[in-house]
Order: C-alpha cells, then sequence, then structure tokens
C-alpha cells in the first residue's frame, strides 16, 4: 500500500503525470474515448434524451431540474470500459452495467460491474458542476457492488462488497485516495483503505449515507429483505456490533433493522422522509416515500403507510438525494438491456428537484 501511495502522490504532483482535460460528448454517432473508455452517450444526446424521457413520463417534467446545471451526466463505459482482466491485464470490457452511485462536493461518482466477471469493477468520476468526465479507479475485484455512500464528514466513500468467502462486507476508500487514484496513470487497481465484515446480514444489496450512520439494504426478488443501520463512531468507522461504542458520532445513533419490501435497488433520506428505490424487469420502477427520518422504530410496506409512490423508467438503480435535488441512476442502457425491448433507454444519471418531485 505504501509503494501504492508513493505513485498516487508522484502522479499527483508531476507534471509529467498531469491529467487530460476533462470533457464532456453528447454525440452517440461519434463515440469519444479517454485511456480506452468511452465517455459518449450510447443511446441519444441530451435533447432526444429529454423528449423522449417527458414523452413517456411526462409528470416527471415539471420536476426536471432545469435551473441547476448540469441536469444530466452522461454514464461512461457502456460501450467500452478499460479495466484489468482476472490475470490482473489491461483489457476493454463491453459490458459494463452501472449499480451504485454516490455524490460529493466535487464529484458524481458511477460504479459499474462486468456482467460477464471478467474484469475488475470500476468507478467513473464525473465533475459535478459540469458532467466532464474526470477519471477512473479500477476496484481489486469483480466484485458486483450494489450501493455506494459518501460520508460527508470524513470525506470517505463506501463500497458494498463481499469477503473471499461471499459474506457481507463494507469497503472504503479515504478522501485522499479519491483525490489521487486515477488508472490512466497507475494502470493497477486501487486497494481499499478499510475492510469491515457485516455478520448480521446475508449480502450488502444497496447503501446509503444519513445523520452519521450508514444504512445497508438487502435485495429481496421474491421475499422481504433487510434495511440495517450501522451508526458510525468518531473515526468514521461503522459500530457493526449490538455492544454500545461510547465514541459515536451522534449519541442518539442505535442499530437498527427494519424489514422491506421485495426489489428494493436503492434508499436515501431528505427532509424526514425515506425514499427507496423498487425496479424488477422490464415493467416501470417506482420510488416509494415514507415519513421516516431513519430513527423510527417502525417501517412498514403496507399501501396505507407509502405517502407517495412515483412511476420511473425500468432498470432504477441507486438515487440520492442531495440538497434539494434527486440523482438518479438506471441500468438500462447497458448492453444488456439495451438489446431489450424497451421504450426508454437510460444512459445518463438524471438530476430532478424533490420538492417538485413530493408534491
Amino acid at each position: 500500500m505504501k509503494k501504492l501511495w508513493s505513485v498516487l502522490i508522484l502522479c499527483g504532483l508531476l507534471a509529467g503525470c498531469s491529467q487530460a482535460k476533462p470533457q464532456v460528448a453528447d454525440d452517440p454517432a461519434h463515440s469519444v474515448s479517454v485511456f480506452g473508455t468511452t465517455i459518449s452517450p450510447t443511446v441519444a444526446n441530451k435533447h432526444d434524451f429529454y423528449d423522449a424521457l417527458i414523452k413517456q413520463y411526462p409528470h416527471l417534467q415539471s420536476a426536471l431540474d432545469h435551473d441547476a446545471k448540469p441536469e444530466t451526466y452522461t454514464i461512461p463505459g457502456l460501450l467500452k470500459t478499460r479495466s484489468l482482466n482476472l490475470a490482473g491485464k489491461l483489457g476493454t470490457s463491453t459490458q459494463m452495467d452501472p449499480q451504485g452511485l454516490a455524490v460529493t462536493k466535487k464529484d458524481v461518482i458511477i460504479f459499474a460491474y462486468s456482467r460477464d466477471k471478467a474484469y475488475h469493477s470500476v468507478l467513473y468520476l464525473l465533475d459535478k458542476k459540469t458532467g466532464a468526465y474526470n477519471k477512473q479507479i479500477v476496484l481489486p475485484s469483480t466484485d458486483h457492488v450494489g450501493g455506494l455512500a459518501y460520508d460527508t464528514v470524513t470525506g470517505r466513500l463506501w463500497v458494498t462488497t463481499m469477503s473471499k468467502k461471499g459474506k457481507a462486507s463494507l469497503s472504503a476508500y479515504d478522501g485522499k485516495t479519491l483525490k489521487y487514484a486515477d488508472f490512466s496513470r497507475i494502470k493497477k487497481a486501487t486497494p481499499f483503505d478499510h475492510v469491515v465484515a457485516l455478520p448480521d446480514i446475508p449480502r450488502a444489496s444497496f447503501l446509503t449515507y444519513h445523520n452519521n450512520a450508514l444504512y445497508v439494504g438487502y435485495f429481496a426478488a421474491s421475499g422481504q429483505g433487510t434495511f440495517r443501520s450501522y451508526p458510525l463512531n468518531a473515526s468514521g468507522m461503522p459500530q457493526v456490533h449490538q455492544k454500545a461504542d461510547m465514541d459515536l458520532r451522534g449519541s442518539d445513533l442505535q442499530v437498527g433493522t427494519y424489514e422491506t419490501n421485495k426489489r428494493l435497488q436503492g434508499a436515501t433520506f431528505f427532509q424526514g422522509k425515506l425514499l427507496f428505490s423498487q425496479s424488477f424487469g422490464v415493467h416501470p420502477s417506482n420510488i416509494l416515500v415514507f415519513d421516516n427520518d431513519g430513527q423510527k422504530s417502525w417501517l412498514d410496506f403496507d399501501g396505507d403507510d407509502t405517502l407517495k409512490s412515483i412511476t420511473m423508467p425500468p432498470y432504477l438503480e441507486q438515487i440520492v438525494a442531495v440538497g434539494s435535488d434527486l440523482y438518479v441512476l438506471f441500468e438500462s442502457a447497458s448492453i444488456h438491456y439495451r438489446q431489450a425491448d424497451l421504450e426508454f433507454h437510460a444512459d445518463r444519471v438524471l438530476k430532478l428537484d424533490l420538492k417538485t418531485l413530493l408534491k
């Protein structure tokens, strides 16, 4: 790790390792690549994307966040992604599938995994203010990472992972690693700075951060799932056991477990409300809204307890609330689903105004 850190920091300081100028590409007919990873859209330019979205989902038009640009972020790598194969050699995946989303002060971060399991999973980092593609980080595994969460206090990015024994875990990159790691420079996978086992959940399917705690969800296709909170201590590490930690960042935080509905893909909090993304198959997805700030002991998915259900395009993945903006990720433009007979393929992260959406 120390050797890799030397490489990362030197590459960040030396002029000869300076990063290429961030780029925005908006024409699917003219593919643009950076170090072998396509950064142009696969389906439609922004204008056509909006036309198709509004035609199929007119109720979303008023929530399109045109006042805070950019309104969308092109998902990179859907045609080709430069990564490492199982032998650790440079190669190109054509099967990257976006699953996780996080938003920091500077970046919109998208996680993708190669469906054929032949290449390492990746993080794409886009400029939050411009939508430009900044860089890529290659993970040390082929894990199907269902969720990302950004701790705003420590600047740490948490990732849902699996141990070598197939057990649920959380892994993390510190802010310093996020700043300096760049696959185009080091051409190696970037090891995680932290790995934490989760003994009480079979799999970590999705993840969110809220009020000094990480919330981990277990996706269930046919039955009830699990949504569990893990309070963070003063150093930003999750408390994964019931035994109280006197060094928690928030004095009122407790480890809590909720039974959830099936087919959940993501969760986020907004002004005392808990929002879930729900999706499975070619049918329209939903955003389910509940009155729960994460500290209430109940979470009932009966229809009477759902404040609102918002119909969304199919193959909805992670959702992230930042301020009054809701960032929304889909996987419908990956090669596996581009071949499906869908009325709408989303090759962009969509940004919606939450106050309008929840009216």
